[in-house]
């Protein structure tokens, strides 16, 4: 097994989040300041990692279904079960769509509305 390289880096605190961090460490829930702050930075790596996952609440058969399914080889995991779901039902010409009937809405809701079709990125301008 290859050994990966540690470098060190250094930084500084106010007193009262120290105070914070040894609490947890002497309480054993870190074997030290430095293990602490390891957890710390991959819980926001971790974090950051999934700032592109939703959850998905389904009813027990839906979720039995896609099991199934995948349990057949149609699908590789759930998560690949669902996403196709996702891609089949937001078609290219769906998002479109819907994006011009928002645009639409907000129209005659009083607001004026930019949306990017290209990039699907919506943007608003309210207007009195």
């Amino acid at each position: 097994m290859q050994e990966q390289a540690e470098e060190r880096i250094s930084a500084r605190f106010e007193k009262a989040m120290m105070g914070e961090i040894d609490v947890l460490v002497k309480a054993g829930d870190y074997g030290n300041r430095s293990d602490f702050l390891r957890a710390a930075a991959r819980a926001l790596l971790d974090a950051q990692e999934q700032r592109n996952t939703i959850t998905v609440e389904m009813a027990p058969l839906v979720k039995e279904f896609i099991e199934t399914l995948v349990d057949r080889g149609f699908y590789r995991s759930e998560a690949h079960a669902v996403q196709a779901a996702v891609d089949s039902f937001f078609t290219e010409e769906r998002v479109k769509e819907a994006f011009k009937t928002m645009k639409r809405m907000e129209i005659v809701a009083g607001k004026k509305a930019e949306v990017d079709i290209e990039s699907a990125t919506p943007r608003q301008i309210i207007t009195p």
